[in-house]
């Protein structure tokens, strides 16, 4: 992509456009007429003579041109944007991971990538001068909470005719014949004509064909001939106009050719390896470094630099891949067709390699904020290995190193706030490694470790138990008592409870765990530590304030061993702060509050959850020193936001709304306070049950709220 650098002090100010396309196609050939009503619909003016801001979906079939469409329209119009900005829209994580791009433009940070692209929406809300394309936008439902607000122009390609929905619907179709004639004259000049419209007629004028065909044909030399006689051994008249395949048999025969002349100009190593990368996503990957002549560089670890050297030339002068950015792209359509000529029997052998070889690369911390646009690179390909691996034959062959890769993408999208990804992930990897190595395996119970906490980020908190019940009955059996993945299993399924109101048994877990900690590592030991923690929770629930207090204080020593601003250290003051709150101690509540929230914000950022934890105690603290307006204000606000994140029925956000409830009633504003007590009482007894604590506390502050006279 063209991408100008970031200014070298502070953020991109919008005098400076940011223009970030993939190279203009040179030979870009005709759609004169589409061009011109693609411009008119993102110009059309809206009622009273306004100018509406425009978004066009180009829909068709794949090959149909849709990228080169969009990709020629966002060129020529350029000049129009202060912003223009290409995000490959198939994937959910590919377009987080572009879209986090675009914000680190535009100088935006956040601790999560889904917090930086609510960022990034507020500062697109502001401005009218951009230009965003999703290009191959396949999955809508997945999209939803990535698409950018109204103000300035979104241009989308995809298949699917419900994608048409989203702006003004443009259906794109194949090329004039002269215009397939003038783009393969293009790409092969010794191509006569009278030869190029046979080919043309060939390919049924797709314009993705005729583009690979003509740079196949000048790079290959071959006949017009021996490569009309290719196409012949698969039916053309037919199924041009249906599934991908069969609307591309010249296209198959093409990739089955070039395949072998990768083997005869490459080796069978190259060939082995473009037949793994096809058991990858269509998404690019990263090519990593020769780790023995020099500092790796992320990616794929192909072997010595002289082999991995020819095996990528290879494959990209033969139309088999793009290569930009250090990072390797299969086309989708040579992606299927590669893996669609081999044999069913083959697979498990090659889907094998192909996650030994993804294993090859090295990643960073999960936790780190910094490591996380890696991952977002590789998440589409660890989706793709598991999906696949199901329509498997036989026993599959086991890649250890995959499986650790697999856990550490897990961790990571539990950390970046993308847990409905990551349940998604853990539950078909809970499922597939129970049935390949058995209930009991290390792996297996990490995975549903995994799957359990983001069970409960999602507030699932039943599913997340059960399933955290199931893993630590397992892990005692297996590991024992005092191992610490017992222990931390112990202390998840704990949460589980506490958040389901059996706070009796979430203390007799945590105490457990605590008492082996101290016993096992000693009491200054950050797992410790973390287990006093979860300890001080639960007796702050149970109303055992002082000893709460107490157990909290491990607040004083967690600055010691793991600094003032480490999030474990910012979790016991926060919940210290929340215990003097109770005890009556307001001032020096507050005061730890303000404290924690300033920290919280500067690391975590505004929205993230645990500042917003704590701004919700900071305004109950606010409350209980009768500062009612500064209360609602501040339990408003957090509501508000809560419930943008997390959606109107998560357990924070019905916290939230009591909260605030509870402020109007103190400002005598009983109709509201009725209303939206009501309201959090109904979704509390849908969510949570009518015999949560919760639950039944919104039930008595329901009664309590004095009606009208």
């Amino acid at each position: 992509m063209h991408l100008a650098p970031p200014p070298p002090n502070g953020p991109v100010t919008r005098s400076r456009p940011i223009h970030a396309l993939p190279s203009r196609n040179q030979a870009f050939t005709g759609r004169t007429a589409l061009l011109e009503r693609v411009s008119t619909n993102m110009r059309r003016a809206g009622e009273g003579g306004a100018e509406e801001h425009g978004w066009v979906s180009l829909i068709g079939m794949g090959g149909i041109g849709k990228t080169q469409l969009a990709l020629e329209y966002a060129h020529r119009h350029a000049d129009d944007y202060g912003l223009v900005w290409w995000v490959g829209a198939d994937q959910p994580a590919a377009v987080m991971a572009s879209l986090t791009a675009l914000a680190s433009q535009l100088g935006l940070t956040a601790v999560q990538p889904s917090l930086l692209i609510r960022a990034l929406w507020v500062e697109l809300a502001a401005r009218r001068d951009w230009l965003l394309v999703y290009d191959n936008l396949d999955d809508l439902g997945a999209m939803n909470d990535l698409l950018p607000p109204d103000g300035g122009r979104l241009l989308i390609t995809g298949r699917d005719p419900r994608i048409g929905r989203i702006g003004t619907r443009v259906d794109i179709t194949e090329f004039e014949r002269d215009e397939s004639i003038t783009l393969l004259s293009r790409r092969c000049p010794s191509l006569s004509p009278e030869d190029a419209d046979r080919v043309a007629a060939a390919v049924g004028d797709l314009p993705l064909s005729v583009e690979q065909v003509g740079c196949f044909l000048d790079e290959t030399g071959l006949e017009t001939a021996d490569y009309l006689t290719l196409l012949k051994s698969q039916p053309t008249a037919s199924g041009l106009d249906d599934r991908t395949v069969s609307a591309h048999p010249g296209l198959v025969s093409v990739v089955v050719t070039s395949r072998d002349r990768l083997v005869t100009t490459a080796g069978p190593a190259a060939a082995a390896l473009l037949d793994r990368l096809a058991f990858l996503a269509p998404e690019p990957i990263p090519l990593g470094s020769d780790p023995t002549v020099g500092p790796p560089r992320f990616g794929l670890q192909l072997g010595d630099t002289a082999t991995a050297a020819l095996a990528v030339r290879k494959i990209v002068t033969l139309g088999l891949a793009r290569h930009a950015d250090n990072a390797l792209q299969m086309h989708r359509l040579v992606h299927t067709l590669l893996r669609a000529r081999l044999p069913l029997a083959e697979h498990g052998v090659i889907h094998h390699a192909a996650e030994e070889l993804l294993a090859t690369i090295t990643l960073g911390d999960p936790d780190t904020p910094e490591s996380w646009p890696e991952y977002g690179l590789i998440v589409p390909h660890v989706r793709e290995l598991l999906s696949s691996a199901a329509a498997l034959p036989g026993i599959q062959l086991d890649a250890e190193a995959f499986r650790a890769l697999v856990l550490k993408v897990q961790r990571y999208l539990y950390f970046s706030g993308q847990s409905r990804s990551a349940v998604d992930i853990c539950r078909i990897t809970r499922d597939s490694w129970t049935a390949r190595l058995g209930p009991d395996h290390p792996d297996t119970l990490h995975s549903g470790y995994n799957l359990a906490s983001n069970l409960f980020e999602l507030g699932e908190y039943a599913q997340a138990r059960d399933v955290d019940q199931e893993v630590w009955d397992r892990r005692r059996r297996v590991l024992g008592r005092d191992h610490q993945d017992t222990i931390r299993s112990a202390h998840q399924l704990a949460a589980d409870l506490c958040d389901l109101g059996d706070f009796a048994g979430a203390r007799a877990l945590d105490e457990e765990g605590w008492r082996h900690r101290r016993r096992l590592l000693g009491e200054s030991h950050p797992d410790t530590l973390q287990s006093a923690h979860y300890l001080g929770s639960d007796l702050y629930e149970l109303g055992e304030r002082e000893r709460a207090r107490d157990i909290n204080a491990v607040w004083k020593r967690r600055r010691q061993v793991l600094g003032e601003d480490h999030p474990d250290t910012l979790h016991s003051a926060h919940h210290l702060a929340s215990d003097l709150c109770d005890l009556g101690e307001l001032e020096q509540a507050l005061e730890l509050q303000r404290w924690v929230l300033g920290q919280r914000r500067h690391r975590l950022g505004q929205d993230h959850p645990d500042t917003l934890r704590t701004e919700h105690f900071l305004a109950i603290t606010l409350h209980r020193m009768g500062e009612h307006p500064q209360a609602r204000a501040l339990n408003e606000d957090v509501w508000n936001r809560r419930r943008r994140l997390h959606g109107d029925d998560h357990p924070d956000t019905l916290r939230s709304a009591y909260s605030f409830a509870d402020d109007l009633c103190a400002l005598e504003d009983y109709t509201r306070a009725r209303e939206l007590h009501r309201d959090t009482w109904m979704r509390r007894c849908h969510v949570l049950g009518e015999n949560h604590p919760d639950t039944q506390r919104s039930a008595r502050a329901l009664a309590a709220v004095p009606l009208p006279p």
